[in-house]
């Protein structure tokens, strides 16, 4: 039982160590050291390749970049006391190195639980809600922080060609109050090396004439970015460049967003919190009509922005 539970806790290291050799800034882990995952890998087989899918996550990935997204539910029960909140959350690298990536609380750090909800990962928030929210109070002190009132249910299907990659996903995580449907697809094209995303609010019954239908109720595709990086918005306020340390060109963030911000943000390595950005894609959806956003992010050409 024990020489089983190694080979598949080995399976599940191979598929979670990213390209720059650490791990996932999701569900309430952070991306940890190269020395210490290469450690808890020493004893595989190096030219074995990790899975396209494991554990409600999957890969997607090109010549440069790297794509993690969250396909499933939280985990429930006692298992939840280090799970989040942020239903579809993704993480992108770019030549080896991390571009957009979660608020990666986790439960060792000592920042406030308020980092385990939709807002801190790259993801869709929808008005001031949550779509599951840790416990508090007296029943959190008996049973631990365990995440409440959770979204169960997640859709994930990929296709696969020899010139692309797709992952359509969603999830109801905001159909109880709002009564929409997050559907997240990604597009990665191989011969282009870029990544094209839509984020998409539906909703989930037919109009009914309803006065209250027709309100309208903001909400937020945010892109969390590690601290290496610098986001800078271009004079023509839609699109942000994402440049790393050492990096002559970068990458652009172009959107079709009703407004385009870039705001502070925190991100959590070895338990202590860095100062970082976020890129936020704010727009208002209908009830009775949802709304989208389309985003890509692509290599650019030279730097600084254009005008």
């Amino acid at each position: 039982e024990m020489m089983r539970a190694m080979d598949r806790l080995t399976g599940a290291v191979r598929f979670f160590t990213l390209a720059d050799g650490c791990l996932p800034d999701l569900q309430g882990g952070e991306a940890g050291s190269r020395q210490y995952v290469a450690a808890a890998r020493a004893s595989e087989e190096q030219t074995q390749r990790a899975p396209v899918a494991r554990n409600g996550y999957q890969r997607l990935e090109a010549r440069s970049l790297q794509i993690l997204a969250d396909c499933a539910p939280p985990a429930e029960g006692a298992w939840s006391v280090g799970a989040c909140a942020q239903p579809l959350a993704i993480e992108v690298l770019a030549a080896g190195r991390r571009l957009i990536v979660a608020c990666a609380w986790s439960p060792e750090a000592n920042g406030p639980q308020a980092l385990r909800l939709a807002d801190a990962s790259s993801t869709v928030g929808v008005g001031d809600a949550a779509c599951g929210e840790p416990l508090r109070g007296f029943r959190a002190n008996a049973l631990g922080p365990r995440l409440i009132d959770a979204y169960d249910t997640v859709a994930a299907q990929r296709h696969e060609t020899a010139e692309a990659l797709w992952l359509e996903m969603s999830h109801e995580g905001w159909v109880p109050r709002f009564g929409l449907r997050h559907e997240r697809r990604l597009f990665l094209d191989l011969a282009a090396d870029e990544l094209r995303g839509e984020d998409r609010l539906t909703p989930v019954a037919e109009a009914t004439g309803d006065p209250e239908a027709r309100r309208f109720v903001p909400f937020m595709v945010r892109f969390h970015v590690h601290p290496d990086v610098r986001a800078s918005l271009a004079r023509d306020g839609k699109s942000v460049l994402l440049r790393a340390e050492g990096d002559e060109t970068g990458w652009w963030l172009r959107n079709d967003a009703q407004e385009v911000a870039v705001e502070t943000s925190v991100y959590f390595q070895d338990g202590l919190p860095k100062r970082t950005h976020q890129i936020v894609l704010r727009g208002n959806a209908r009830l009775d009509a949802g709304a989208r956003v389309r985003w890509k992010l692509a290599a650019a050409e030279a730097w600084p922005p254009p005008h």
